[in-house]
């Protein structure tokens, strides 16, 4: 059986760890000339649970790059969303399919396409009732010992790393190099037990307009013999 605090203690403390990695821009390549018609904008996040299933949530948005004095303003509206899960986690996923989001947007990019200002921020008020609801639903479901504490530590890790770990965009998402980068943080906990986060981010632009076309972000926890692997992806193109 695995003991819960351990195993909590290691999501934990790799949130911490992964929400300190610096999200900075790698620096513009080129000029940065962004369309005045609109563009669908999606972003997909994946995050590994227990025995190999992922919870999955993805939405879609129509955008438009507003000139300004000093860059450029981000306007946005979704236009859809779809969420996969396991039954385990049915109340985090109807909280993500009935929640409009409303705090990524606008925006604001400095004249090379960096994000410049405050990270939005993420409603936690039915986020917390997400959580009473699912640590319920893990309770009375027919589950192994092991399972099920893997199970309340996922949420736990969920709940207290929302509003750094899922909100917070790579400052050059809209205007990357291209290429791939790799950042790695050693983690320490207690007991002697060692591990390692590591964030590997990969970009494709396009040369004509300097804007993203596709981007994804990859954070990979190895902590005492657990690996969880989290995987954000962005695509950006023209509203048909």
């Amino acid at each position: 059986m695995i003991c819960p605090r351990r195993t909590l203690l290691r999501f934990v403390a790799a949130a911490a760890v992964v929400s300190a990695l610096p999200v900075r821009a790698a620096g513009s390549a080129g000029g940065f000339a962004p369309p005045a018609s609109p563009m669908l904008y999606a972003r997909r996040l994946e995050r590994g649970l227990p025995g190999g299933a992922a919870f999955v949530v993805s939405r879609s948005f129509e955008i438009r790059f507003v000139p300004e004095a000093d860059g450029f303003r981000v306007e946005g509206e979704q236009v859809g969303v779809e969420v996969e899960a396991p039954e385990q986690l049915a109340a985090f996923a109807r909280i993500e399919r009935e929640r409009h989001e409303m705090g990524l947007f606008p925006l604001h990019l400095d004249a090379a396409g960096a994000i410049h200002g405050a990270s939005p921020g993420l409603e936690t008020g039915r986020l917390d009732e997400a959580v009473r609801e699912v640590i319920a639903q893990i309770e009375r479901g027919d589950h192994a010992d092991a399972e099920r504490e893997e199970l309340r530590a996922f949420v736990a890790a969920v709940h207290r790393s929302a509003d750094t770990l899922l909100t917070e965009l790579p400052r050059d998402l809209f205007a990357p190099r291209e290429g791939t980068r790799t950042e790695r943080r050693a983690v320490v906990l207690p007991r002697g037990e060692t591990g390692e986060v590591r964030m590997t981010f990969t970009a494709e632009r396009d040369p004509a307009s300097g804007l993203m076309r596709t981007a994804a972000r990859e954070l990979v926890t190895t902590l005492a013999g657990d690996l969880r692997r989290t995987v954000e992806s962005w695509r950006l193109e023209p509203l048909a």
